[in-house]
């Protein structure tokens, strides 16, 4: 029954976690421009990112859409109950892929 609901989610999903605040965002050096950085507008559902581009003289918002987005307030809990279907599906036998790519700190 667990390998059928896996089937049924999808053998392939997408997850984002955005990087909380840290004490040293926002402060910058003189030889450092992150002015043209990306903006996070906000977390519309747990599936949407709205970010705002500052180079983008329109000033439009793009969306991204995922399969799950965790806030800067969700804890390492909250990903590991993600995906611990994927470890369940290791211990039962199958072949399983977790690909954890981001920036340092962000978890």
């Amino acid at each position: 029954m667990h390998t059928l609901i896996q089937e049924l989610r999808g053998n392939v999903r997408v997850f984002a976690r955005i990087r909380p605040y840290l004490p040293n965002d926002g402060k910058r050096n003189d030889d450092d421009d992150d002015s043209n950085a990306p903006d996070i507008v906000s977390l519309e559902d747990d599936k949407t990112v709205t970010v705002l581009n500052p180079k983008d003289s329109r000033q439009q918002p793009h969306k991204f859409s995922f399969d799950r987005v965790f806030s800067p307030s969700d804890g390492q809990e909250a990903v590991f109950e993600e995906v611990s279907e994927f470890v369940r599906s290791a211990l039962d036998g199958y072949n399983v892929c977790i690909f954890s790519y981001g920036q340092t700190g962000s978890g």
